[in-house]
């Protein structure tokens, strides 16, 4: 050990070394440091509690008391360790939790000589809240080395020593008497469920003890059973289990409620809610949906207001395939029988069952499926509607179903925007002057009087010139030619432009 100290006398500083070799037990050898000192290791002002110094900014730890009570009184000594008189002109607790932090007994004195001190006390009294607290002590004072000193105090709030009770099954913790802590069973008619474990554990510090262990109440009771726990005191920290189980008579939903009797201060009576319901004897369940104008599976099962639109398609024209899955999602080993598939018109729409109509469900990780598909074929313009029907005899849980999906479709037609140079000629920007615009399908014409040309007047209205441009609506695909001619009182044989030909794939929306 190597040993150093100072010795200050008027303005001589002698320093005297002195090295130690401290032998370990074991024959092992060591060295190890030592400073002693003639002086205190804070200059200035400092707080000290049972020999320890605590320099401003130090943590004090209160220790944990019980909530809503007094913990002891502690005592400290406000220290001047400085060269000079001290003035303590106040001293006060601030701080998040300032209020739980009581100062029991202020210091005795407010003017501190060199090496004086002074005490007083600091008492933790937690509210209702349990938790960490904190807060600041606060001394003012003149000290040149310390200046303003502040001890950060903490203290935590605790329970009571008590037993707790807690209950739980195999994934969550259970909340007394809450609709989200039900424990459900679901099993067919007049068979028995299986059996849930449901487990006790003392969570809190004094022994918890089952008074009435466990029981059942509720007017659904006697469709429920439970079995005992082994253990009726448990020490902290231990844990004993009970089972419960529904037996179920019909397809009617059971309520019960488990109770569970203790010692604990906060929940004398521990309450599970049951729910049981009772299935059915296996039935096939028919589902039909089908993907809508939006790009959603929508469920056409049952209900109204299902519909699908094929938009607009000229006469004649069919339209791709809209696909209906029809499945069976009842029980394992049923079959659904899906009897037909209707539409109310059968000029404009058609369907066609892809595959087979009966449904037979063998596992249940899988839905067996069938589809149909439904066209659109306009055979005039205008707007078409149909119902498509389909048919089950089990598919209502073994009873008859029908699911039914509103179809719409139009005969549509195209609007053609044509346009020409404006003209004045032969005064056909005059009243009763304008223009005539005709068109023909797939090939070209000379006179508005042959057959399949369509014509129509674009007269003049106001201003310098009549009108270059108009709608013209065909109801049909394919090439057209469009020609146009002047007419006015001074011109009743004009020639027909040269023609503009237009490919008209699709109809108007």
């Amino acid at each position: 050990m190597n040993l150093f100290y100072s010795l200050k006398r008027s303005s001589l500083l002698l320093t005297i070394s002195f090295a130690f070799l401290l032998h370990c037990p074991g024959g092992k050898k060591g060295s190890f440091l030592f400073f002693p000192s003639s002086e205190p290791s804070v200059h200035g002002l400092v707080i000290k509690e049972s020999g320890r110094e605590y320099p401003t900014g130090s943590v004090f730890n209160l220790g944990n008391v019980i909530r809503n009570t007094q913990g002891n009184t502690i005592r400290f000594s406000l220290v001047n360790q400085g060269d000079t008189t001290v003035t303590v002109s106040g001293v006060s607790v601030t701080g998040t939790h300032s209020a739980q932090f009581v100062l029991a007994t202020p210091p005795g004195a407010s003017i501190l000589e060199v090496g004086d001190n002074t005490t007083f006390e600091l008492q933790f009294t937690p509210d209702n809240t349990v938790g960490v607290k904190t807060a600041v002590f606060n001394v003012v004072s003149d000290d040149q080395n310390a200046g303003n000193y502040a001890l950060n105090l903490t203290g935590t709030s605790v329970l009571a020593p008590a037993p707790r009770i807690e209950v739980f099954n195999s994934t969550e913790v259970l909340t007394d008497n809450s609709p989200g802590s039900t424990q459900t069973f679901s099993t067919q008619e007049n068979t028995h469920s299986s059996v849930k474990t449901l487990t006790i554990k003392n969570t809190g510090n004094l022994n918890l003890t089952l008074s009435n262990p466990v029981d059942l109440s509720g007017t659904d009771a006697s469709f429920f059973s439970i079995t005992q726990p082994s253990k009726t005191i448990l020490t902290p920290g231990q844990s004993t289990s009970f089972t419960a189980q529904f037996h179920p008579t019909d397809t009617t939903v059971r309520n019960a409620i488990v109770q569970i009797y203790s010692n604990d201060p906060n929940i004398a009576n521990f309450r599970i809610l049951l729910k049981g319901t009772g299935t059915p004897t296996p039935v096939p369940k028919i589902e039909v949906t089908y993907t809508n104008n939006s790009s959603i599976i929508e469920d056409a099962t049952t209900g109204i207001g299902h519909t699908f639109s094929f938009g607009s398609l000229f006469p004649n024209i069919t339209s791709p395939s809209k696909s209906v899955t029809i499945k069976n999602i009842g029980d394992v080993g049923t079959t659904l029988i899906v009897s037909s598939a209707s539409l109310s018109d059968t000029t404009n729409f058609t369907v066609f069952f892809l595959s087979s109509g009966t449904l037979t469900k063998t596992s249940s990780g899988f839905d067996p499926a069938t589809t149909l598909s439904v066209y659109f074929n306009p055979k005039s313009h205008g707007t078409k509607t149909a119902t498509l029907t389909i048919y089950s005899q089990n598919g209502a849980s073994g009873s008859a179903s029908t699911s039914t999906i509103e179809l719409t479709g139009v005969g549509g037609k195209r609007d053609v925007q044509i346009s020409w140079t404006n003209s004045k000629e032969e005064e056909v920007h005059r009243t009763n002057g304008g223009y005539i615009l005709c068109n023909k399908k797939d090939t070209n014409f000379t006179l508005s009087t042959e057959t399949g040309v369509s014509c129509i007047t674009v007269p003049y209205v106001s201003g310098p010139f009549a009108p270059n441009s108009a709608v013209s609506t065909v109801g049909f695909g394919g090439n057209y030619y469009f020609r146009v001619k002047a007419f006015s009182e001074k011109n009743s044989d004009a020639k027909f432009s040269v023609p503009i030909t237009v490919n008209v794939v699709s109809p108007s929306p």
